[in-house]
């Protein structure tokens, strides 16, 4: 007698909950479609000219980014969505300390995903991140104005495009400036 109960009482249970599940798909693709008709942008991205970072903009000392010889910078791309990047491909860059001379290689190649919402970025994967000033950033104060990022930072600007806050980084975090010393 229990078991007929039992069925009884949960058969509309399972009826409703796969009514609602199917309510809730059909929505999910109803919004999928639009979405899924708007294809993305791929672009290239080459990186074959070199970056010139002020003393003033960076470590205190001027920054040379160039393309390592040799690798395939000229291969990256960006895919382009509605409020998101996606950056793959191959990037290596040299960085140089102007002052001294001093070199660093680094490997920033994609995937990398940047999202935007609002004046909020996240950045998630390989990425060299450079900032105002250690003082201009709020949440992290010890974070370097140039760094190298494998993992996740997330960044609020102002309408004006000036840094806010660092809200979070996850990861690896590299100081730039301490190795280009």
């Amino acid at each position: 007698m229990k078991s007929i109960t039992f069925r009884r009482a949960f058969s509309g249970f399972a009826d409703k909950q796969i009514s609602e599940v199917f309510k809730v798909a059909l929505l999910l693709l109803a919004l999928a479609v639009p979405a899924a008709a708007q294809r993305p942008i791929i672009q290239p991205l080459p990186f074959t000219d070199p970056i010139f970072i002020p003393a003033a903009n960076a470590c205190g000392f001027d920054v040379l980014a160039t393309p390592q010889a040799g690798r395939p910078n000229n291969k990256a791309k960006v895919i382009l969505f509605a409020n998101m990047r996606i950056f793959s491909g191959p990037v290596f860059v040299t960085l140089e300390n102007l002052s001294t001379g001093k070199t660093i290689d680094l490997n920033v190649s994609g995937p990398a995903h940047v999202s935007l919402s609002g004046n909020t970025v996240s950045i998630l994967g390989p990425s060299i991140n450079l900032f105002p000033g250690p003082g201009d950033i709020l949440a992290y104060p010890d974070l370097s104005p140039l760094q190298l990022i494998h993992g996740q930072i997330v960044y609020t600007f102002d309408d004006q495009e000036n840094l806010i806050s660092v809200d979070k980084v996850t990861g690896t975090v590299e100081d730039v400036c301490e190795l280009l010393q």
